[in-house]
This record gives structure tokens, sequence and C-alpha cells, in this order.
């Protein structure tokens, strides 16, 4: 299939809508913009988008994909739609609020469904995982995503945002790049214990803080932090054994070799679409029949659900949780 003859849907105009639109027109692709509020059509058709009303009429305009940026709580509804409709599918992290969502869908997905964990496609993780494979045996990792919520989007107030809201914003599905990375660079975990706390700072529904030590076959540990009220944006990834650490600052595009005997950086180039725009280019290829490089599939996604559906019950029963990845 060439490109000229590919139609992507985008379901959803908020920011990460209109950044999908104009990265895929960046690479050539003719789009179909679908906003959920319909006055939003008179809109982007002023600024040059051809648009539907629905993923229905997208489908008879010739579309074969959709990228699928809706509030999580609708997330399997619209891919629901979508995958009825014979669309391949990429959908926003994460995949739905829970996994007793996701049984709607199971029996229709066969390779047409998608979930965006753009993380996977940074340089600087990528680069981390690797040089882990010469430092011996890791013995512990860590990873921690933290900033301040208000400060998100400026003209907006937090509260109205889908991570102030009940069963579908709090830190562990909103802030889930981490925990996402860490199975697909390093490996699943098997056990969790894990905290998750609302200090009613923010005035939000679910958990502003949140933090768990995970246990893997390879016998070692990781710490994962998640927090909304850090007034220092921080996203960090460090590895280490008896000979060396490895850190990356993905906020400061550099990595840190320690050894005994020295120190060393590598920087990593990376812009504000580069991840985007590698992820597209995945599902571009994966629409053209070709296999997935990165892009998470429909099991991987559920396997960041069972490990957040474990992280919450440890929260509330307080001791370690076997993680079920079920099927």
């Amino acid at each position: 299939m060439n490109k000229e003859n590919i139609v992507i849907a985008v379901l959803g105009t908020g920011s990460i809508g209109l950044r999908h639109l104009k990265i895929l027109s960046s690479l050539t692709i003719k789009t179909i913009a679908v906003p959920v509020r319909k006055e939003r059509i008179v809109e982007l058709q002023k600024k040059g988008f051809t648009t539907a009303k629905n993923l229905e009429e997208a489908k008879s305009m010739g579309a074969i994909g959709v990228i699928i940026c809706t509030d999580t709580s609708r997330h399997i509804e619209d891919c629901s739609i979508a995958l009825d409709l014979n669309l391949i599918v990429l959908c926003e992290k994460p995949l739905a609020s829970n996994l007793k969502q996701t049984e709607k869908i199971k029996n229709y997905v066969k390779n047409n469904l998608y979930v965006g964990y753009n993380l996977r496609y940074d340089r600087g993780f990528e680069k981390l995982f690797k040089l882990a494979g010469d430092i011996g045996e890791i013995y512990f990792l860590s990873a921690e995503c933290r900033s301040y919520l208000p400060h998100w989007r400026k003209n907006r107030n937090c509260l109205q945002n889908y991570s102030a809201r009940k069963d579908e914003g709090g830190v562990i599905l909103d802030l889930s790049h981490e925990i996402d990375y860490l199975n697909f660079f390093f490996e699943k975990p098997y056990g969790i214990y894990g905290i998750a706390k609302n200090y009613n700072i923010l005035g939000i529904a679910e958990e502003e803080y949140a933090s768990a030590i995970l246990k893997y076959e390879r016998n070692c540990s990781s710490i994962i932090v998640l927090d909304y009220l850090s007034l220092s944006h921080i996203r960090k990834c460090t590895l280490s054994s008896v000979s060396t650490t490895l850190s990356y600052d993905f906020s400061k595009k550099r990595i840190t070799i320690s050894s005994k005997k020295k120190e060393k950086i590598i920087l990593v180039k990376r812009d504000e679409n580069t991840l985007y725009k590698e992820e597209l280019k995945d599902f571009i290829a994966i629409i053209k029949g070709k296999e997935p490089r990165c892009l998470c599939n429909y099991f991987e996604a559920l396997n960041v659900l069972s490990i957040i559906e474990s992280w919450k019950k440890s929260e509330k029963i307080k001791r370690e949780v076997k993680i079920n990845y079920g099927s």
C-alpha cells in the first residue's frame, strides 16, 4: 500500500489530537479530523482540516486507520466502534481505566489495536537499556516521573482535566509510561508492593502520589515513583550493577555512566515531536502490512493495566501482591 492511499482519522481534536494531525500531514498522510464536540467542525475546517462528524463518516471518506485521542473513560467504547468498522486503531494511553472494561473488545482484537506508549521510541531509554547489557547483573532499577499537575496546561484548571476525575485520573493511570517502558526494555515484574496517596492538596478524585517496589525473576527489584505534587519536573531512570550505575535524565536529555574509576556523559537528541513522529511512522508501517517496530500491542497494554490493578490492590490490603497477568 502506498502512502497516497493511506487515510487516517483522528478522533478527538484536543492538544494531542491536533499534534497527531499536524505530524501526519508532515509525513504526507491524508487525515480526517473527527472532533468530539461537533461545534468544532467549522473551526477545524477554517484551519484547513478535512473533517467528519463520526467514525462511520470518516470510514466512508476512505479512512483505514484511526488514532483515538479522547478521554480515558471513552477509550473502550471508541475502540469498539472503530474495530467494528474494521479500522486499524492506535489508542492513546492508557487503553482503559481498568481491565474489566477491556472485556468488551477482546474478541475483536487481531493485530488491529495498538496503544500509544511512545517512550518506547526514545533513543535515551533505548541506549540506556542497551548499555545495561554490558555492566553485569542488574540488582536495582528506579523510574520516576514527577511534576506539578496545575502547571501542565497554562490556560486550563487542572480540575477540568481527565487527570482529576474519579476512576479515570490519578498518577498511576496517567503516568503509566514508566510501567510500560520497564516492561518493554527490561521485563515484566511478578510481584508488587505499592502505595497510592491522595493528600487532598490538589482537590482531585484519585491519587496525587504513588510509589511501588516491583520484583523480577532476575532476582532484582525496581522502585517506581509517580507524583503530581512536585514543583520540579523530573523524569529519570536509573539502573545499577555492582560495578556501574547508569542514569538517564529524560528532561535534560542526558545519560550518565558512573563507575569506580570514571564518569561519562552521553547526550540524547530529541525534539518535542520526535516520539510522536516515530510512533506514527510505526503505525503507518503497520497499516501497510509490516510488523511493528516498537508499538505497544493490545496484550502489552493489558499487562500495564494488570500491574496498575495489582498496585492499587496492594495499597488497599497493605502488603505485597502477586501480579496476575491473565490471558
